[in-house]
């Protein structure tokens, strides 16, 4: 029994120690192809990799690229191509057809710039503000007496609408996200639960706010204030790039 432990010990010493000389090689063998000579690169393309070069090199040069760009963007290629060479994998596996590698090199993609959370806030919230801002015009205009309670205030209104604005956007960017990445659904639900009681919390807090301080306005006022927050959101979205919605 002993003996049987030790064998399969020193096979799987021997094993790893294969494993760990092969990965030193392949690093080896890889440190070897990015320090080298492009020139001397090209001469270890197989046929199909060289035929393959000497048309991406026809392609950028039919782009309006100068011989030396189309030379130097190939170059920048070498070590890749020459590395999955060595895998068996060919340069038109690796980057599809020449075409679609030459109009990669000369028109590439910009990355999308991700928005800040903080943007994608204020974004959200002068939405609710909008949105806010007419529900209290029109029960402002609807309502045979004004209605003096300091949570239909301008500053209750603001500070509401910025509140919902994070706890919706945090949310939004939650769902967003592939599901391996996401937080538990209890845990979504615990998180929304908690923006809400601190939101009610809040709206309890602003009745102790004397009416001087957060005034009710005219109805006809908050249907102005929508309208200039929507028109200032579709400004902003513009400015700050934001193509994404604000609800899923």
């Amino acid at each position: 029994m002993a003996d049987d432990l030790r064998e399969r010990n020193k096979k799987a010493a021997e094993k790893q120690k294969k494993h760990s000389e092969k990965a030193e090689k392949h690093q080896e063998i890889a440190e070897k192809i990015n320090s080298a000579d492009p020139k001397e690169l090209r001469k270890q393309l197989s046929n199909k990799n060289e035929e393959y070069v000497f048309k991406l090199n026809k392609w950028l040069v039919d782009d309006d690229f100068t011989e030396a760009e189309a030379e130097e963007s190939i170059n920048n290629l070498l070590p890749e191509i020459v590395s999955n060479q060595i895998k068996g994998i060919p340069a038109n596996q690796l980057y599809g057809p020449v075409s679609k590698k030459a109009g990669d090199i000369a028109h590439p993609v910009k990355p999308k710039k991700k928005t800040p959370f903080w943007a994608l806030s204020i974004d959200t919230s002068l939405l609710f503000f909008a949105l806010f801002s007419v529900l209290y015009g029109v029960v402002g205009l609807t309502s045979k007496k004004a209605n003096p309670q300091n949570q239909t205030g301008i500053i209750t209104l603001i500070l509401l609408a910025a509140m919902w604005g994070v706890l919706l956007t945090w949310f939004n960017l939650q769902m967003r996200k592939p599901k391996a990445e996401r937080p538990g659904l209890l845990l979504t639900i615990g998180y929304l639960g908690a923006g809400l009681i601190i939101m009610f919390v809040f709206l309890g807090l602003m009745e102790l706010v004397p009416s001087s301080i957060n005034p009710a306005l005219n109805g006809i006022v908050y249907l102005v204030l929508a309208v200039v927050a929507y028109g200032g959101r579709f400004l902003y979205r513009r400015f700050m790039g934001i193509k994404t919605r604000a609800f899923i």
